[in-house]
């Protein structure tokens, strides 16, 4: 089965209550169907609907000593390009939550000749991507360009499932 990587910034709610259930509107614990899944790292933990497998991110990484962190920067790093580099897809999110990462994930995928799919919020802007993002999708679709790698770009008004569902269940068709 293939392996995806999502990258984008964690929704979560902003109250005191456990982990899982402040993920439990972000886009990937839709996918995955129960926003436990999405805590914690795990090997060939399966889309819900699609024969696809989940390869990250994850809110929380192993951290060397064995137990699980989100404040230690070198190791969710590492982790996390890790991730991306043994993706066969990386499907990038930019909604109007600003994350840098998001963005790094995004060129070490171009780099590495990564398929690529971008889904941006529409904003205005005087530019052809309606995107704060627009240099960080432009440089990703020269790198892709320069390598012959895959690439697709989505714009979305409101919420991004739809789009992202139609494209999923494309990609499984096409796997």
């Amino acid at each position: 089965m293939k392996k995806i990587y999502f990258a984008g910034k964690f929704n979560l709610i902003k109250k005191n209550i456990p982990l899982s259930d402040r993920l439990i509107s972000d886009y990937r614990s839709k996918l995955l169907g129960d926003s436990k899944k999405l805590t914690y790292h795990s090997n060939n933990l399966a889309l819900k609907d699609y024969n696809i497998i989940y390869n990250g991110c994850f809110y929380c990484e192993q951290a060397s000593n064995g137990d699980y962190t989100s404040t230690d920067c070198e190791t969710v790093v590492t982790e996390e390009i890790k991730q991306v580099l043994s993706s066969d897809i990386v499907c990038c999110i930019f909604d109007s939550n600003f994350s840098v990462g998001t963005v790094v994930e995004l060129i070490e995928a171009a780099k590495a000749k990564k398929r690529i799919a971008i889904f941006y919020k529409n904003e205005s802007s005087s530019y052809d991507i309606k995107s704060e993002y627009w240099f960080a999708i432009t440089r990703a679709c020269q790198i892709a360009k320069e390598n012959n790698s895959v690439i697709e770009i989505f714009s979305y008004d409101n919420s991004v499932e739809n789009i992202l569902n139609n494209w999923l269940e494309r990609i499984e068709k096409e796997i």
